[in-house]
């Protein structure tokens, strides 16, 4: 008692912020800053200067590029794990496949191949950790086989099930990845090959660095130039230090360059995975400024899982308790190394079964991503597609045409034959259109169930608004006199409060975020004991999702010019 309560009613399509339209808390890692501290960001902050780098970093950076005149957006760092990941498996020439399992140690590209068929524990197995090119010499299968390169463990373990046959031939592929990726070097092969080590902060920031010699030599005598973005740019030409060490203090690792004979020209690639916080550390950060600051949404910057997304509809629940209506965006992970889009696919569609939540939405839109500075690297779209939502009213769906393609972005290959299953899953993305460059967004859709009318993210966004400003209203009529229920006519303060309602609403009506609206107090209602029960119904503006056109053709003055009868009345 003595309060507003609020309640959602799903299912009618009628559709079920005050001042927080497009104010976004943004939580991740970054290189500095405190761990949980809110940072208050414009167009005119020194990211650099106050986060450093890493994923928060970026995708803020997104966010501003594309979030409109003057973006609102409350930046969390939050502590991360060192990244790292071991594939599934792709099997070829078998029926039977077997589980991956374990935490990555050493970066390798598994083929274990079956040399003995039979059953597990009766065949044999050989493996390679170089992709194929060299195996080891066979040993007995197992229900669980550890993957070891030479006598280093990679942390891999492949698992058949019990009573498993294995045929000879099959092979079952797979990789591990470590934050610091496996070095490779393009050209002279007697050049030695430098290596890339985790400083002890571990990886900050991830980057696709490419190291490339620009005059031969040794130590203190040959020079070399770097890139972080895949090389779309690169830094000063330097000397190759006289003790062969360069750091990347922002990216948590370092250079080590043997002594040797460099040949100029010759290229290193190393892949660094940037940290991941977990989704505990996310909501732990996150409590302090979601009790401070009232927003729009919740952004959490990187790779999820179902798990994730069931945690942050747990929180935007108990957000809703609170009488502070918020939802969370998250990304979904990138593919992993040697995964085809058809796989990569087929993974998400498995971690988004039996996951129903409506006030989540997820982006598996990814791609070359364009920075401030024209460089472009593999990245997820999310912090994009957060930034068209904050430059558009509440109403509007995220794919609307004529606001442009998203410049930014580059799909990758192949992206339009996976993308309707993805999006009718429930998964944000992006689309082409025929005729037209440039990549556009498809339907803004939410993680919900196919049957609920919050499906659509314009829709929540519409819907939160109305239920903070109908709130807000209806509190001026708290322990107000109702006026004599029995005297015709006398409606006393439900009149005021319906009025106040109404006039909450209006102003969405003005602004076009509502096509119109429906306010009633049921008669009939014992106020004293049980309080007022105010039944709303928010009516929305649909939206055009698809356009069919049907063309024909004909004369001109014939029979079938529909022209012709215009022209008889005329006459």
């Amino acid at each position: 008692m003595g309060d507003v309560l609020t309640y959602l009613i799903d299912g009618t399509s009628g559709l079920a912020p005050g001042g927080v339209d497009g104010k976004a808390i943004v939580a991740g890692v970054c290189s500095r800053g405190t761990v949980g501290k809110a940072y208050l960001i414009g167009k005119r902050t020194n990211l650099e200067d106050m986060l450093g780098t890493g994923p928060l970093v970026e995708h803020v950076r997104d966010m501003l590029v594309t979030g409109g005149q003057e973006p609102v957006i409350v930046a969390v760092p939050v502590q991360g794990q060192q990244s790292g990941y071991i594939s599934e498996a792709v099997v070829t020439g078998s029926k039977v496949t077997p589980q991956v399992s374990g935490v990555a140690a050493k970066n390798a590209d598994i083929v274990v191949r079956v040399a003995t068929p039979g059953a597990v524990g009766t065949a044999t197995l050989e493996i390679s950790t170089d992709g194929g090119k060299t195996f080891a010499e066979a040993a007995p299968s197992a229900v669980q086989n550890p993957v070891n390169s030479g006598e280093d463990p990679t942390g891999a373990t492949l698992v058949f099930a019990e009573g498993a046959t294995l045929e000879a031939g099959a092979t079952y592929s797979f990789a591990v990845r470590c934050p610091v990726g496996p070095v490779y070097r393009v050209g002279d092969a007697e050049s030695p090959l430098v290596e890339v080590e985790e400083l002890a902060s571990g990886v900050l920031d991830g980057a696709e660095l490419v190291i490339q010699i620009v005059k031969g030599g040794d130590r203190n005598e040959g020079t070399f130039q770097l890139s972080v973005d895949g090389g779309d740019s690169f830094t000063t030409i330097r000397t190759i230090p006289v003790d062969g060490l360069h750091e990347l203090a922002d990216y948590g690792v370092k250079l080590s360059f043997p002594s040797g004979d460099y040949v100029a020209g010759t290229t290193y690639t190393c892949r660094l995975l940037p940290p991941a916080p977990s989704i505990v550390d996310v909501l732990e950060a996150l409590e302090e400024p979601l009790s401070v600051y009232d927003v729009e949404f919740v952004y959490i910057v990187g790779p999820s899982d179902s798990v994730d997304w069931t945690a942050a509809q747990a929180k935007a629940d108990d957000l809703w308790n609170r009488q502070k209506p918020t939802y969370f965006k998250m990304e979904a992970r990138l593919p992993q190394d040697g995964e085809d889009l058809s796989a990569y696919t087929a993974a998400l569609l498995a971690e988004r079964q039996n996951v129903a939540c409506r006030f989540v939405t997820v982006c598996c839109q990814y791609g070359e991503i364009m920075d401030t500075t024209g460089a472009a690297r593999l990245r997820n779209a999310a912090g994009l597609q957060a930034g068209r939502v904050m430059s558009i009213p509440v109403q509007r769906a995220t794919g609307r045409y004529k606001d442009g393609p998203v410049s930014q972005l580059q799909l990758p290959a192949g992206w339009e034959a996976v993308r309707p299953t993805l999006e009718e899953a429930g998964f944000l993305t992006a689309k082409k259109y025929t005729g037209s460059s440039g990549a556009y967004w498809g339907d803004s859709r939410t993680l919900s169930e196919n049957t609920s009318d919050f499906r659509f993210e314009e829709v929540l966004r519409t819907t939160f608004k109305a239920v903070r400003l109908t709130r807000d209203a209806a509190r001026k009529s708290l322990y107000d006199e109702a006026g004599d229920p029995l005297r015709r006519g006398n409606d006393g303060g439900l009149a005021y409060l319906k009025a106040s309602l109404e006039n909450a609403l209006d102003a969405m009506v003005a602004a076009g975020e509502l096509a119109g609206y429906v306010v009633d107090i049921p008669s009939g209602q014992n106020v004293a004991r049980d309080g007022v029960s105010v039944e709303i119904t928010l009516i929305g503006i649909p939206i055009i999702r698809e356009i069919r056109l049907y063309n024909r053709y004909t004369y001109a003055g014939s029979t079938f010019d529909p022209r012709i009868e215009d022209y008889a009345l005329a006459g």
